[in-house]
């Protein structure tokens, strides 16, 4: 069962941080999995590939230049999403009172609270993967049209190299192979071909954002809002985009989403 939680943290002191502490969130959540379960700890940090979960950048910085101030007076919000049943199960643990303070990046941060319910947070809450595919194959007609939207910058990588446009081969491709990797019920890879010979891209709102990375280095992303249409009317293929479109809210879309990257959602209709 997909889950989707924030953490709502609070610095212990008044400080001066990176703009980005991405890094740092995801290994304070792989250090909470450590503590827990070693073996599955390692095997996420050095899994080459699809990672079963999500960690986003600290929520609610203010990045001013190349640091950014944050205070015990504001709050402040770390989202993380949990894809396969040993970590949704061992999530469900973590308590604000049993948990240490979190080390990012040599600023200590207290949880205050875990929300995990969808009232709570627009951000948070927890699907089946059957609850996520019936939806598209119960539809008398199904949807042609998906709006995405990219709430953190999203990029792909293409032969080497970084490639920021969200075009539909990219991201229902990416979508895929996450699927793929953790949902019990997978896919065919054809709906790759399908996204890219049947797909196009009918409206967008997007804006490049660049992205502090290891050592400063600075990666470009898009976000904002992107419509895809499919040009084919076949109920199966249009039944597995909707689908993972729908997922995309738990799964993130393209590279580097254990470290901010590719928060999205569908805009419902």
């Amino acid at each position: 069962m997909p889950t989707a939680l924030i953490m709502q943290i609070r610095p212990v002191t008044n400080a001066s941080v990176q703009p980005n502490l991405a890094r740092a969130t995801h290994a304070a959540i792989l250090k909470l999995i450590q503590a827990a379960k070693p073996d599955l700890a390692q095997q996420i940090h050095d899994e080459i590939g699809v990672k079963p979960l999500t960690v986003s950048n600290v929520l609610g910085l203010q990045p001013q230049a190349n640091h950014a101030l944050v205070k015990t007076s504001d709050d402040y919000g770390l989202r993380v999403t949990l894809l396969t049943p040993v970590l949704e199960d061992l999530a469900q643990s973590w308590q604000p009172e049993q948990l240490d303070v979190l080390d990012l990046d040599g600023t200590a941060w207290r949880v205050e609270a875990i929300l995990r319910q969808d009232h709570e947070h627009p951000w948070v809450g927890q699907r089946s993967y059957s609850d996520l595919l019936a939806p598209s194959m119960a539809q008398d007609s199904i949807a042609r049209r998906w709006t995405l939207q990219f709430h953190s910058p999203v990029t792909f990588r293409q032969r080497g190299l970084n490639q920021p446009m969200p075009t539909p081969d990219l991201v229902f491709g990416s979508l895929l192979d996450k699927w793929n990797a953790v949902a019990p019920l997978t896919f065919p890879e054809e709906v790759k071909r399908f996204a890219s010979e049947c797909m196009a891209t009918s409206y967008f709102d997007l804006r490049s954002q660049r992205e502090p990375t290891k050592n400063q280095a600075l990666q470009i992303g898009a976000v904002g809002t992107c419509t895809y249409t499919a040009t084919s009317r076949d109920r199966y293929w249009c039944s597995c985009i909707d689908t993972l479109a729908r997922f995309a809210f738990w799964s993130g879309v393209g590279a580097g989403t254990t470290r901010g990257l590719g928060r999205a959602r569908l805009v419902e209709r």
